[in-house]
């Protein structure tokens, strides 16, 4: 009885060809959307984060009568050392109430203290490559999130500070009775990424040093445009934390004018807690 030899068929060259083809087409096609939506995951992260500080800065508004300091300083000398700043006071609001109770406020807080580089999870952009010891900032821990110091550029001086139209400022004390335009229309805290520096959370290193805690909505210092500008990673705009808790994406090309007390561009009117403007919707 003669038997039939079953001999295994192995792939040609020419269909090997083909099957890489295919394949390298489907990843054009994919690889795209992946990334897309790694970039979404990474935005959505930020967005949460804020929110979160949203939520805290509700809840010590409610224990305490205010929002917390810009920054704190006893004396209006431009080189006070590090001074401890809006953040560290929010310590305790954001599950963090071990870091703060090792945090010595009645001393000056002092570069290459542990503590105070420690890697705060959620002031931390997941889309930011900032390394967690700021180098431009003495090596205090990495924050990608600051304050609203309002429309006018940080000022020269520290007298000049106390004036300010926004939310955190030297030694401020900003209650949400003072938000005269409505919580809803003002920003309380935006982004600041690697391309501006960054922040600390530990609050500024200076009274000469604001940038390293708060930030200006000033002609001069559009979103995402010098050292000193709110700043992201993420494609034409920056997220922003209201006061009233919300959390909204910001175009780049927002409109930005020169004039900040009264504002005169959109940017300026929702960085000013009480210019008595309209801002409507955007």
């Amino acid at each position: 009885m003669r038997t039939r030899k079953c001999r295994n068929r192995g792939f040609t060259f020419v269909e090997l060809l083909v099957v890489m083809s295919v394949g390298t087409v489907a990843l054009a096609l994919v690889a795209p959307g992946i990334l897309q939506a790694r970039a979404q995951a990474r935005a959505n992260a930020c967005k949460n984060s804020l929110k979160q500080i949203g939520l805290a800065l509700h809840n010590y508004h409610a224990a305490f009568g205010t929002l917390p300091p810009g920054w704190v300083a006893r004396d209006v000398e431009p080189a006070t050392g590090p001074c401890f700043g809006w953040q560290c006071f929010l310590l305790p609001f954001v599950e963090q109430a071990p870091l703060y109770n090792r945090l010595k406020f009645g001393a000056t807080p002092v570069p290459g203290n542990a503590d105070l580089q420690t890697r705060v999870v959620l002031f931390r952009c997941p889309d930011d490559t900032s390394e967690d010891l700021n180098p431009v900032r003495d090596q205090f821990g990495t924050s990608n999130y600051s304050g609203n110091y309002g429309s006018a550029a940080l000022p020269g001086s520290v007298k000049a500070a106390s004036k300010a139209n926004g939310i955190f400022f030297w030694n401020s004390k900003i209650g949400f009775r003072d938000i005269t335009d409505g919580t809803s229309n003002v920003f309380a805290v935006g982004e600041r990424c690697i391309a501006s520096a960054a922040g600390i959370w530990v609050g500024v290193r200076s009274n000469q040093n604001a940038g390293d805690g708060v930030t200006a909505c000033s002609h001069e210092t559009r979103l995402n445009t010098v050292i000193d500008s709110f700043s992201s990673r993420h494609a034409e705009g920056a997220h922003f934390l209201f006061c009233d808790g919300q959390v909204r994406f910001i175009s780049d090309e927002i409109d930005s004018q020169p004039g900040a007390d009264p504002p005169k561009g959109l940017y300026q009117k929702l960085a000013h807690r009480s210019d008595g403007h309209q801002v409507g919707g955007f």
